[in-house]
């Protein structure tokens, strides 16, 4: 569904990708971009910057302090993603490189509660038959969704 970005374009990122030291801040960019233009896949839609609960997008924002609808209005006024990253920079909790990497960690190796798995299989259904949900981490998840990873 989404493709590595290069140079800029609009394509949302590995979920992996990082900007700052920030995981998941290319693809948070790329995904508000894509809805500014109405191409963000409708199942992003709903989520897309969502401030509570426990998706990536939260998160990140619960990580970083930020504004929700202030981001969205950086991302889309900023002229690249090196403008967006020192807004962030102004605006963010100040974190560490090292405090960076550890939510990285963090993020990379969560597991969900049983009550995530269920919501993932609800979510994902034609993935849900080919892995077990409830041992792959969210970035994996996505890889495996949007086919950057083979589920065969």
């Amino acid at each position: 569904m989404f493709e590595r970005r290069r140079n800029n374009d609009v394509r949302a990122p590995i979920p992996r990708a990082r900007l700052g030291g920030y995981l998941l801040l290319p693809r948070l960019i790329d995904k508000v971009r894509l809805h500014a233009q109405g191409t963000l896949p409708p199942e992003y839609v709903g989520n897309l910057l969502k401030p509570t609960g426990s998706t990536l997008d939260s998160r990140f924002l619960s990580f970083t302090g930020l504004d929700a609808e202030k981001l969205r209005e950086a991302i889309l006024a900023a002229k690249g993603d090196d403008a967006v990253l020192a807004w962030v920079e102004r605006h963010a909790i100040p974190h560490t490189a090292s405090e960076k990497e550890a939510w990285a960690d963090e993020i990379a190796t969560y597991r969900p509660t049983p009550e995530m798995v269920e919501y993932r299989k609800k979510i994902y259904p034609e993935l849900a038959g080919k892995v077990d949900l409830a041992s792959i981490s969210v970035l994996d998840m996505i890889d495996m969704d949007e086919g950057r990873i083979s589920t065969r």
